[in-house]
């Protein structure tokens, strides 16, 4: 569709116009005796001749009139009713671990049984992994609205994959070093409502310490996993609510298919103390073969306090059946060697995180974090079925990050793992540094 505009007098009306009255000024000398009403015709004349012009150049179709269906729209493309959002960044990481090398790929992406599993090898060698496979790409959309409420959409993935994936499958480092995609989250909100797939309403990213290494400490609460969840307004903050995919396993192995979803609510309050959070988890842990079914959960405490400038503390600290929500699996859901003997014990542990992050200047700043796991639980017959590693594990990290602009982000940092072993008093220790850059779009 056209539509017709009336800017001001464009440069090639005015030339044409004065080119007129030229003429007309040089014309026959007897124009010269005119009367004041052959002047005025000649006035209206030109005034006509001007405004036909001036509406042969605005009629042009521009293309941003022209198609009503693509228009920038602040931070995305517009496209009839909705607009569509990019973003992402590209994470290059190089990686220096010690203690030979855990599994495949193991030093670009370490979880901490496979950091475990490298420091129990005897060996005191280190190895060098490069890798892009953090990289992320998202889209996002906002439809106004809809019902009478702004619908929002979001598509998240990377190419982090599992190792247990098969090296014919995930690519390799001979020649390629291809991976497929990997979704990450994918969910819509609409009227206070979640649907979809994103991280757990259990834990909270505001209190995750800014480390290199995709939140890899010993105590991590993460878990990324479809689910329903309703936001409401609370006093002070918001509740959250959500009923999540269930499930109870270790390290690729699941006991079984469970009956009831997971339960997962959280209390956040803001103000200017801070960000606080108070977390809980009901979860059931079943065996069909043993027929038999059990219920615990947990509880998670988390805060992030500004303290001197832009400094800020994050704390967090969970108990409870925590299983595969805590340190990225680093411990099972249930006690192995008693469901090996037809009994299903949910396995208690606890975590415990305390960060700093300091500004050196705008551009610089670094983060101290140090974070710690242990099972509380006595297990059935260490270390047989449970575990092949540890029962504890402490992570220190130290970092300095350059950040020049928002989009760029160059930094250098220092890990150190310690892992108890089961039923002695020995440990294992496990040292990486990482350099990084990432550069987001």
């Amino acid at each position: 569709m056209t539509t017709t505009i009336r800017p001001k007098t464009s440069p090639l009306a005015r030339a044409l116009t004065l080119a007129s009255l030229t003429m007309v000024v040089l014309g026959p000398v007897n124009a010269q005796a005119q009367n004041p009403s052959e002047l005025d015709q000649l006035r209206q004349r030109v005034e006509m001749l001007e405004s036909k012009l001036e509406n042969a150049v605005s009629t042009a179709p521009e293309l941003q009139e022209d198609n009503t269906y693509l228009l920038r729209d602040g931070d995305g493309i517009k496209i009839g009713d909705t607009t569509i959002s990019f973003g992402g960044f590209v994470k290059a990481d190089a990686i220096f671990g010690s203690n030979g090398n855990g599994s495949l790929n193991g030093y670009s992406v370490g979880l901490p049984r496979t950091f475990a599993k490298a420091a129990k090898s005897g060996k005191s060698d280190w190895k060098t992994g490069f890798s892009a496979r953090e990289s992320r790409i998202s889209i996002g959309t906002r439809t106004d609205d809809v019902a009478g409420h702004t619908l929002t959409t979001y598509i998240e993935m990377d190419f982090n994959q599992d190792l247990n994936d098969g090296f014919s499958e995930t690519g390799n480092e001979i020649v390629s070093n291809s991976y497929a995609p990997r979704l990450r989250q994918a969910y819509g909100s609409w009227n206070n409502w979640d649907f979809g797939q994103t991280y757990t309403t259990f834990t909270d990213l505001a209190a995750m310490p800014e480390i290199l290494d995709q939140g890899k400490h010993a105590a991590f609460i993460y878990a990324s996993q479809p689910q329903i969840r309703y936001n409401l307004a609370a006093p002070g903050g918001k509740l959250m609510v959500s009923l999540e995919n269930p499930e109870d396993g270790y390290y690729g192995n699941s006991y079984d298919d469970q009956t009831y979803p997971d339960l997962a609510v959280r209390y956040q309050l803001r103000s200017k103390l801070g960000l606080y959070s108070i977390a809980g988890l009901v979860r059931h842990f079943e065996d069909d073969a043993a027929d038999q079914t059990e219920t615990d959960g947990a509880v998670s405490l988390s805060a992030r306090i500004p303290t001197v400038g832009r400094d800020d503390l994050r704390l967090q600290y969970s108990y409870g059946a925590l299983g595969r929500y805590m340190g990225l699996l680093s411990y099972p859901d249930v006690d192995l060697a008693a469901l090996a003997g037809g009994q299903v014990e949910p396995l208690r542990t606890f975590g415990a995180t305390a960060a700093y992050r300091h500004f050196w200047a705008p551009a610089w700043r670094s983060t101290l974090s140090v974070s710690h796991t242990e099972i509380v639980d006595d297990l059935s017959s260490p270390p047989g079925g449970t575990l092949s590693y540890f029962d504890t594990s402490s992570s220190v990290h130290a970092n300095l990050l350059w950040s020049a602009h928002p989009n760029l982000t160059l930094g250098l940092e220092y890990a150190y793992w310690d892992f108890g072993e089961i039923a002695t008093a020995g440990s294992e220790q496990y040292e990486e540094v990482i350099a990084s850059a990432k550069l987001s779009f």
